[in-house]
């Protein structure tokens, strides 16, 4: 499949083509609007040829931009899990279900956070805005989905297949394209290697459920594994580092 990514303060966002428009999958934070308009530019697409928009998840760091670009195209359609639906809805990062920050190194690096978007966006972030987005109520044009389906199957003109891939959050979820291009938002990731990430995302809501969804994706035939956070890798790194990481060294948000 071929991706077109579009790298953001700190989230990889992808674009790809269907019959007539564009799929966008994943947004950024609301700072990164700016950003976000200079790689469409960079790449010759307007807002106005994206006709989907697909969320992984509800975090801050992928629907943050939603409600900018819905202004400039109301036309698109939000395509989103049921559970995504509901979290989505309440304005800030799901905490209800558990979980934490990776380990000790990754939670002393997480409090620089705002910093690193900062100086990467070249401006100051506010602090307060921390895990919360504007809330989204879906909207009649939009695509709301349960189980597994197709992405045909919901109406979407490009052949690839929806994954329940929980454990980050309950209601992530990935898309395994026929080649075997997988794009999992934060069911994986290839980010900070020197704080022993063994290639999980920083934050986990059930570490036992984020490995199982790894043994999902490698049996469903995954090949390349297409990361919101770092760049892209072979399946066979997820399975060398099959439970690496352990739950009792999450560390409360």
């Amino acid at each position: 499949m071929k991706l077109i990514p579009l790298k953001l303060s700190v989230t990889t966002c992808y674009l790809m083509k269907t019959a007539d428009k564009f799929l966008l999958v994943d947004t950024g934070y609301e700072e990164d609007w700016e950003l976000f308009q200079k790689r469409l530019k960079k790449i010759h697409v307007g807002l106005s040829q994206i006709g989907y928009l697909l969320l992984t998840h509800h975090h801050d760091d992928h629907c943050g931009l939603l409600h900018h670009i819905l202004q400039e195209n109301s036309a698109i359609h939000v395509v989103m899990s049921d559970l995504c639906n509901e979290l989505i809805k309440k304005g800030e990062n799901d905490l209800t279900h558990g979980g934490g920050l990776l380990n000790k190194r990754v939670a002393f690096l997480i409090r620089h956070k705002q910093a690193y978007v900062s100086l990467m966006l070249h401006k100051k972030v506010d602090k307060s805005k921390d895990l919360k987005f504007q809330p989204y109520d879906s909207r009649k044009n939009d695509i709301l989905f349960k189980g597994e389906p197709s992405l045909r199957d919901i109406g979407i003109p490009i052949e690839g297949k929806i994954l329940k891939t929980p454990g980050h959050t309950v209601d992530s979820i990935s898309v395994l394209f026929p080649d075997g291009d997988c794009l999992v938002g934060d069911a994986a990731a290839h980010m900070l290697p020197f704080a022993g990430t063994h290639y999980c995302v920083i934050f986990i809501c059930n570490m036992d459920t984020y490995y199982n969804s790894w043994e999902k994706l490698i049996k469903a035939g995954a090949k390349q594994i297409f990361p919101a956070h770092g760049g892209p890798f072979p399946v066979e790194k997820l399975v060398k580092n099959m439970r690496k990481n352990k739950s009792g060294n999450l560390v409360q948000y």
